[in-house]
């Protein structure tokens, strides 16, 4: 399975795979200029890149450029699914015909697929996210059965970007309600992570003001206020469902510093968390911020 799948956190499309694998790739910032087969083409964060070993690349500048990538063998997807009846299209099953359609991406090349994609902010993140599990699960190895996470993950990916249209490149208009219900889902999903305001508008294409702007409306709260709050009420939960240690539940909530969560959870619910743990989370109800379980 290792020679079918390898995993790339910090590619920088120097010293690629030359095995015959296929390469997906998610940047996540910056921007580069390559030669795709004879053809200068720009890549602009975020976006996904798909090619084959026939594909030729090679990388004129870059700036700031961030990707990740993973190169896989097609056996990986379907055993059938050899380079030769790929190329000459030797299928009979429906289903090893689908998994070869849902593998063409990576080798057409025309003018209206080059292999760059930039999906809507939403599909982006769920990729990114299938794409972190699936390295998780290979890096792990946990169980006999971690390749087909590996798999499952990975056709997961493939399967949304046949349902949303893969040569489509232009990722359309997004209404002020689709925008934050995306902020919505990456702080509820990732909370537990480092998130700032300029990754979230990296997320969905908007600048710091607009961002806040629509966010408030909806929310009444700017998005890292929100993030705050969201973070705390976890942290409520933890310490009356569970027995983890207060500076574990600051880590499982995204707080870096025991002494920073102390503080906020403090200053936000009214208590201490040891207080808060003692009274079963009784008191909150009789504090202002009582709001902040009722509003998640």
């Amino acid at each position: 399975m290792s020679r079918l799948v390898r995993f790339n956190m910090q590619e920088n499309f120097v010293s690629m795979s030359k095995t015959q694998c296929l390469t997906l790739s998610i940047i996540s910032n910056g921007k580069a200029i390559f030669v795709i087969n004879d053809k200068i083409i720009e890549i602009i964060s975020p976006c996904i890149f798909l090619f084959s070993c026939y594909d030729k690349i090679s990388a004129l500048e870059s700036h700031q450029l961030e990707a990740k990538s993973v190169n896989f063998h097609p056996a990986l997807i379907n055993k059938s699914l050899t380079y030769e009846n790929l190329m000459n299209d030797n299928f009979y099953e429906v289903s090893d015909k689908h998994d070869s359609n849902l593998l063409s991406p990576f080798f057409v090349k025309n003018e209206f697929c080059n292999g760059v994609i930039r999906p809507l902010p939403q599909i982006y993140l769920r990729i990114s996210e299938w794409f972190d599990l699936a390295c998780k699960a290979e890096k792990i190895k946990s169980s006999e059965h971690w390749q087909y996470r590996v798999r499952r993950y990975l056709m997961q990916i493939l399967f949304l970007l046949e349902d949303t249209g893969i040569s489509c490149k232009d990722s359309g208009t997004l209404t002020d309600e689709q925008l934050v219900d995306i902020v919505l889902d990456h702080i509820h999903m990732n909370f537990s992570n480092e998130i700032s305001l300029d990754s979230i508008c990296k997320l969905v294409y908007v600048n710091r003001t607009s961002l806040t702007r629509k966010f408030k409306a909806r929310t009444r709260r700017s998005p890292i206020d929100y993030l705050l709050h969201y973070r705390l009420n976890m942290a409520c939960e933890l310490l009356t469902n569970s027995k983890l240690s207060i500076s574990k539940i600051a880590e499982a909530t995204g707080f870096k510093y025991e002494s920073y969560f102390s503080r906020q959870f403090t200053a936000k619910i009214g208590i201490t968390p040891t207080q808060y743990r003692q009274s079963d989370g009784y008191e909150i109800l009789n504090t202002k911020e009582a709001s902040i379980v009722e509003e998640f």
